[in-house]
């Protein structure tokens, strides 16, 4: 008979810290917070990335666009990133990206009809960017797992 007071006893126990414990969750309420990626487009992530090397023009003489007379590729630090959908998670935050309007400034002589400019990119500065994935699509722009990583415009971080 004592063995089974000792039972009800750490059953009625038991039951009262789980009530006593137990707080309901309002829709206000969270348990943990998710950052949403819902404003980064599936294939891209939002970066914060350093350059830390301008690779220089390819010497290719029978190309006659932008990247033919500018730089265009860049070893970049990843600083931070927030990944959209589709977007593969990065094994190495030293990445090689190519910046489809080049790492120079932007000029009517580089792009005719382009109405926004860019400052130009250069080793150390710090940049933020919606970063674009995509698999082998472009020629000269692999990395070592075949992934082409590409900017197409920037904001320099003072």
């Amino acid at each position: 008979m004592k063995k089974f007071s000792i039972y009800v006893f750490i059953l009625i126990l038991i039951s009262f810290f789980s009530f006593s414990c137990h707080k309901e969750v309002t829709k206000e309420e969270h348990v943990f917070q998710i950052e949403k990626t819902d404003t980064i487009p599936p294939g891209h992530a939002q970066i914060t990335g350093r350059i830390i090397e301008v690779e220089p023009v390819s010497s290719n003489k029978s190309s006659s666009g932008p990247c033919s007379k500018a730089p265009c590729t860049a070893k970049v630090e990843i600083e931070y990133i927030k990944y959209g959908t589709g977007f593969p998670v990065l094994s190495n935050n030293v990445i090689k990206i190519r910046f489809a309007f080049t790492l120079s400034k932007t000029t009517k002589e580089l792009f005719p009809n382009m109405n926004e400019s860019y400052p130009g990119l250069k080793a150390g500065d710090e940049f933020d960017a919606l970063l674009e994935y995509s698999e082998n699509a472009r020629i000269g722009n692999e990395n070592s797992d075949n992934s082409v990583y590409t900017v197409n415009g920037y904001k320099i971080n003072k």
